[in-house]
């Protein structure tokens, strides 16, 4: 006997539903966006503190395209990856084992979910070649660094503003040995009183009290 193909093998998925696409689109556009303040700004912390780089706006501009372009490749590459989930899952049979054990019940949500990952890798293609949302990025992500790391930025400038006087080096055993002295005689000094105390405290001693 041939059997034909099933109402899921057979069927076209039902187009999606444009606002509620519209709307896993924008939503993902924003956690993305903020994924690229995040990058971008601890760029711009590693490159001040640690390589001691004056910040270059056109430079953090391309760093923030770039981290756009890989966004959005991730996107393709996730949208690869439930489309084979998704063929999978129409050639399944039983019941799903764990919530990513995809049915052919599954298909009209992995439909979804692969029109939504082209949609954001889409967008991210083209929000890379808009100056104003990159600048925009650029914004947030110095703000962010400077939120971050700006007291210690304050802190290395005015560092490197101090100038050492050639008699102070001069001196510095002099001083060195001089602190030596003041902290043997503060170790002297808690000695004596610990046997002050310990004096008083014991029978006889000139604390002790009258029988």
């Amino acid at each position: 006997m041939k059997w034909g193909k099933s109402r899921h093998e057979s069927s076209t998925p039902a187009p999606v539903d444009p606002g509620a696409l519209d709307r896993a689109v924008s939503e993902a556009l924003l956690i993305a966006r903020a994924a690229a303040v995040v990058t971008v700004a601890n760029r711009i912390v590693v490159h001040a503190l640690r390589d001691g780089d004056v910040f270059d706006h056109d430079e953090t501009a391309a760093a923030v395209r770039r981290t756009l372009h890989r966004l959005a490749e991730e996107q393709r590459s996730q949208n690869t990856r439930i489309a084979g989930e998704r063929a999978k899952a129409l050639r399944a049979r039983g019941r799903s084992r764990h919530q990513h054990d995809y049915r052919p019940d599954d298909d009209v949500t992995l439909w979804f979910r692969e029109n939504a990952y082209v949609g954001v890798a889409d967008r991210l293609d083209a929000l890379r070649d808009d100056p104003d949302y990159v600048d925009g990025i650029v914004a947030s992500a110095v703000e962010r660094a400077w939120g971050d790391v700006g007291s210690a930025v304050v802190t290395r400038v005015r560092a490197r503003q101090v100038v050492v006087d050639a008699a102070y080096l001069d001196d510095r055993s002099a001083r060195l040995a001089g602190l030596g002295d003041d902290l043997a005689a503060l170790d002297a000094g808690k000695a004596d009183r610990r046997v002050d105390r310990s004096g008083s405290e014991r029978p006889g001693g000139d604390g002790r009290r009258a029988s």
